[in-house]
């Protein structure tokens, strides 16, 4: 370390150094807005409790005497439903929850009737609001309802007797529509269910929905925020790796320079002479002339300082190309005064020039 307080390197030393601490600062610098990407936190949803709904529809069909039929109704699937044989339908739908939980669970259903088709739809209530509770696992009901299917066929055809359009695709629709809540240890379970029983009208025949048990599934969840402390820790961790990296980085452009070039042992001398003797130096491009001069050679430039100080002539100084030989020379008429410095001979100028 110098007195100005900066370390000296080498210009190509030093250059590799800072380019490698940027190379390095960019690379943390990188890693660092990567790890800002991951989330310290992420919400996630816990499964806390499961249930099951069960809903199932039957019928049966009650049949007027007739010659088809040796039997009094039949039942789902068992035979065509002749509209004209036909005396009433009655219906149970059962229906049971279960969950995995404890708890004290309050329901309450209701049925309607919708006639529904491509133009129209009308409902019509079955039964009202009914209440239904359980303090366990489970719970379920079972309800009886009759089907009077002639009276919403009348319906269909008076509808389309008063507005003469035949309305496509009528359709009796049966919903039973369930409310239920428990609650539990973990929170309230609350879910609803609308199960269909469907059947055609306005045909001859009746077409029953063959689908009549639906079960669906829930479950009771709960949102948690994780913390990641590894995020944390790399995100820490990088931050402070790049800020330590960016330190050393302006430390360095503040304490170091190049290292200045060093001058050769002839340059030095050079240097001295024109500080003593510069004002009676001039550097010159042209060789001492050589022919029909005469040539007078010193052993050092005071002795050439002194014959110029003597003539009041100049001291022309001239490089020798690609070399590190330098010449001094003054011109007097035909005698040419010369002083040759040449790095390869022992030159003693340890003494002070004068003039």
């Amino acid at each position: 370390m110098t007195k100005t307080g900066k370390i000296y390197l080498k210009k190509t030393t030093r250059l590799s150094v800072l380019t490698l601490i940027t190379l390095i600062l960019l690379i943390s610098f990188i890693a660092t807005i990567l790890a800002y990407q991951n989330p310290t936190t992420t919400i996630e949803t816990i499964t806390i409790a499961d249930y099951f709904q069960t809903s199932s529809y039957t019928y049966l069909v009650h049949l007027k005497n007739n010659t088809l039929y040796d039997l009094p109704l039949l039942l789902p699937n068992q035979g065509i439903y002749f509209k004209q044989i036909i005396d009433n339908l009655t219906a149970t739908i059962t229906y049971t929850y279960q969950s995995s939980l404890s708890g004290p669970i309050q329901g309450n259903y209701t049925m309607i009737a919708e006639i529904k088709t491509d133009l129209w739809t009308k409902k019509y209530p079955l039964i009202n609001q009914t209440s239904f509770s359980d303090n366990d696992q489970t719970t379920s009901f079972t309800q009886d309802f009759s089907i009077n299917y002639s009276y919403y066929d009348d319906i269909v055809e008076q509808i389309t007797t008063e507005t003469g359009i035949t309305a496509p695709n009528p359709m009796l629709i049966i919903h039973t529509n369930i409310i239920l809540s428990q609650r539990t240890s973990q929170g309230i379970i609350s879910t609803q269910s609308s199960p269909e029983l469907t059947m055609t009208l306005s045909q001859k025949t009746i077409e029953i929905s063959e689908n009549l048990t639906g079960t669906q599934a829930g479950s009771l969840t709960r949102q948690t925020i994780q913390s990641h402390e590894s995020v944390i820790l790399q995100r820490n961790i990088f931050t402070v790796i790049t800020i330590a990296i960016a330190i050393v980085f302006c430390l360095l452009l503040i304490i170091t320079d190049n290292k200045p070039d060093e001058k050769t042992e002839t340059e030095k001398i050079i240097k001295k002479i024109y500080k003593r003797n510069g004002e009676w130096i001039h550097k010159t491009v042209t060789p001492p002339p050589t022919a029909l001069q005469h040539t007078l050679r010193f052993a050092s430039i005071e002795d050439l300082v002194k014959i110029g100080e003597d003539l009041n002539k100049p001291i022309f100084h001239y490089t020798i190309p690609n070399s590190q030989k330098h010449v001094f020379y003054i011109l007097d008429g035909t005698t040419t005064y010369l002083y040759e410095l040449n790095p390869e001979e022992n030159h003693n100028q340890s003494t002070p020039l004068t003039k």
